[in-house]
């Protein structure tokens, strides 16, 4: 929960019209949260898969929340 409220404040202090180059330290900050979560979801899709199998029968794909999960990292 505190990773996607960290994400929820990122992404509302990002400024695409002023950060089109993003040379300034608050768009260089925001960028390296930005990693971090995207690493953090993609690990998190990872541990789910390797503990819970990836396709068929109470497997992670079976679940739609975490299809939807899992597009959402493989978006990002």
């Amino acid at each position: 929960m505190a990773v996607i409220l960290l994400n929820c404040v990122t992404l509302g202090m990002y400024q695409p019209c002023n950060d089109q180059r993003c040379t300034t330290t608050r768009c260089q900050v925001l960028e390296n949260f930005d990693h971090f979560i995207f690493a953090f979801f993609a690990i998190e899709m990872i541990i789910k898969i390797v503990a819970m199998g990836l396709y068929g029968k109470y497997t992670y794909l079976d679940d739609s929340w975490n299809r939807l999960d899992c597009f959402i990292v493989l978006a990002g």
